[in-house]
This record gives structure tokens, sequence and C-alpha cells, in this order.
């Protein structure tokens, strides 16, 4: 049977680690190469963000969203506390 390990057990630490393939320790990226791909065919500069909200454009609707979502928190955390 083969085994693999490490590249350095050594460096490892904990012993389970020790025993795990070398592509499972390697850094993972910051970002994922899709998001990188995205973000070089849009080329924004650094910083850049969308327009503000326009407070006009705030509908009944997402008031009642927020004020759902608002109260459906106060009561789990309500629930939780009592």
């Amino acid at each position: 049977m083969l085994q693999w390990s490490a590249p350095n057990p050594e460096l490892a630490g904990h012993p389970f680690r020790r025993t795990l393939p070398a592509h499972v320790l390697r850094p993972l990226p910051i970002l994922e190469p899709e998001v990188e791909a995205a973000m070089k065919a849009l080329q924004l500069p650094e910083g850049a963000r969308s327009p503000p909200v326009d407070p006009k454009r705030i509908t009944r609707q997402d008031v009642m969203d927020f004020l759902l979502a608002y109260c459906a928190c106060f009561l789990a955390v309500s629930v939780f506390i009592f």
C-alpha cells in the first residue's frame, strides 16, 4: 500500500497532519481563480465601489423585509436568553 505524507512531516505539527498528503497542506489562494479572472476582465481600479443607494428608491418591500429580519433576529435572541 502506498503511503503519502507531508513534504516535511516534522513541520506538520499534529500527528494527524503528518499523515496528510502534501497537496492538502499547501496554502489556499486568497481569491478563487474565477474571481481573479472576473476582476481582470472588468479592469476596475483599486477601491472601486458601486454608487451609493438613493434613499428615494427604497421601497415599501425593502422596509418590510428589513423589519421581518430584525424581528426574527430579536425573537431568536430573546428565546435564547429566556
